[in-house]
Protein backbone atom coordinates (compact mmCIF):
# COMPACT_ATOMS: atom_id res chain seq x y z
CA UNK A 1 0.00 0.00 0.00
CA UNK A 2 1.39 3.40 -0.98
CA UNK A 3 -0.42 5.76 1.39
CA UNK A 4 -1.93 5.39 4.86
CA UNK A 5 -4.73 7.97 4.54
CA UNK A 6 -6.27 9.44 1.40
CA UNK A 7 -9.02 12.06 1.30
CA UNK A 8 -11.01 12.14 -1.92
CA UNK A 9 -13.97 14.45 -2.47
CA UNK A 10 -16.82 13.58 -4.81
CA UNK A 11 -18.79 16.68 -5.72
CA UNK A 12 -22.09 16.50 -7.53
CA UNK A 13 -23.25 20.10 -7.86
CA UNK A 14 -26.97 20.61 -8.21
CA UNK A 15 -28.93 23.39 -9.89
CA UNK A 16 -28.84 25.24 -6.55
CA UNK A 17 -25.08 24.76 -6.08
CA UNK A 18 -23.41 27.79 -4.50
CA UNK A 19 -20.98 28.30 -7.40
CA UNK A 20 -20.55 31.93 -6.39
CA UNK A 21 -19.15 30.90 -3.00
CA UNK A 22 -17.56 27.49 -3.65
CA UNK A 23 -14.93 26.87 -6.34
CA UNK A 24 -13.77 23.34 -7.15
CA UNK A 25 -10.40 22.86 -8.85
CA UNK A 26 -9.98 19.17 -9.75
CA UNK A 27 -6.57 19.80 -11.37
CA UNK A 28 -4.95 20.98 -8.13
CA UNK A 29 -7.27 19.13 -5.74
CA UNK A 30 -8.41 22.30 -3.98
CA UNK A 31 -11.73 23.68 -2.84
CA UNK A 32 -11.97 27.42 -2.18
CA UNK A 33 -14.85 28.79 -0.15
CA UNK A 34 -15.75 32.46 0.16
CA UNK A 35 -18.22 34.07 2.51
CA UNK A 36 -19.52 37.52 1.68
CA UNK A 37 -19.27 39.52 4.87
CA UNK A 38 -22.00 41.97 5.63
CA UNK A 39 -20.41 45.39 5.75
CA UNK A 40 -22.00 47.59 8.38
CA UNK A 41 -20.94 51.22 8.49
CA UNK A 42 -18.66 51.85 11.43
CA UNK A 43 -18.38 48.20 12.52
CA UNK A 44 -15.06 46.38 12.26
CA UNK A 45 -15.51 42.80 11.07
CA UNK A 46 -12.30 40.76 11.27
CA UNK A 47 -14.14 37.50 10.65
CA UNK A 48 -12.48 35.10 8.21
CA UNK A 49 -14.14 35.34 4.82
CA UNK A 50 -12.30 32.72 2.74
CA UNK A 51 -10.96 29.21 3.21
CA UNK A 52 -8.96 26.86 0.98
CA UNK A 53 -8.75 23.08 1.41
CA UNK A 54 -6.41 20.65 -0.38
CA UNK A 55 -7.25 17.00 -1.03
CA UNK A 56 -5.64 14.09 -2.84
CA UNK A 57 -8.32 14.24 -5.51
CA UNK A 58 -11.59 15.97 -6.34
CA UNK A 59 -14.04 14.02 -8.47
CA UNK A 60 -16.49 16.45 -10.03
CA UNK A 61 -19.61 14.77 -11.50
CA UNK A 62 -17.70 11.46 -11.65
CA UNK A 63 -19.22 8.09 -12.47
CA UNK A 64 -19.25 5.19 -10.00
CA UNK A 65 -16.42 3.54 -11.99
CA UNK A 66 -14.26 6.67 -11.70
CA UNK A 67 -14.94 6.85 -7.96
CA UNK A 68 -13.98 3.19 -7.48
CA UNK A 69 -10.78 3.52 -9.52
CA UNK A 70 -9.68 6.66 -7.66
CA UNK A 71 -10.61 5.66 -4.13
CA UNK A 72 -11.03 1.92 -3.63
CA UNK A 73 -9.29 -0.13 -6.30
CA UNK A 74 -5.80 0.07 -4.72
CA UNK A 75 -7.22 -0.64 -1.26
CA UNK A 76 -9.23 -3.66 -2.42
CA UNK A 77 -6.12 -5.10 -4.06
CA UNK A 78 -4.13 -4.59 -0.84
CA UNK A 79 -6.86 -6.25 1.26
CA UNK A 80 -6.79 -9.29 -1.02
CA UNK A 81 -3.01 -9.42 -0.44
CA UNK A 82 -3.56 -9.54 3.33
CA UNK A 83 -3.33 -5.90 4.43
CA UNK A 84 -6.00 -4.20 6.54
CA UNK A 85 -8.02 -1.46 4.92
CA UNK A 86 -10.96 0.80 5.60
CA UNK A 87 -13.07 3.01 3.38
CA UNK A 88 -15.16 5.66 5.11
CA UNK A 89 -17.87 7.40 3.09
CA UNK A 90 -19.98 10.30 4.25
CA UNK A 91 -22.88 12.05 2.64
Amino acid sequence: MKQAVKVIIRARPTANFASKNIKLDPLTGTISMNYDKREDFGVVNNQTDSWKFKFEKILNNASQDEVYEASAQELVTSVVQGYNGTILCYG
